[in-house]
């Protein structure tokens, strides 16, 4: 199982008020991850972009960070595919690595 704990939630130079929300939501952190994981595994096996993932996972706010948490722990990777975003950039695709599915199976 990934250390969900490990990640960091905000950095050094955060006000105090960053610090108490990311202490927070530690709880929560896991299960947002592992249902993000779950949608690439069982849905998307292709690849989202993080918006796609967050939307579908029902993560309106900060989703994409939690997003860049699983490519962090080598759970979801970059597959060099990239798809328009809402914004009209481009965006990466990633889909589910094979340690995201032993994590997901876990």
């Amino acid at each position: 199982m990934s250390n969900y704990e490990d990640l960091p939630l905000f950095r050094a130079t955060d006000p105090d008020t960053s610090k108490a929300g990311a202490e927070s939501i530690q709880k929560a952190l896991g299960s947002r991850l592992k249902a993000l994981l779950a949608i690439y595994w069982s849905k998307y096996p292709g690849g989202l972009t993080d918006e796609q993932a967050a939307d579908l996972a029902q993560l309106f706010t900060g989703g994409w960070k939690r997003c860049a948490d699983l490519r962090r722990l080598g759970l979801i990777a970059d597959t060099g595919e990239r798809r328009p975003l809402s914004s009209g950039r481009m965006g990466m695709v990633c889909k589910i690595t094979r340690a995201g599915v032993d994590e997901v199976m876990g």
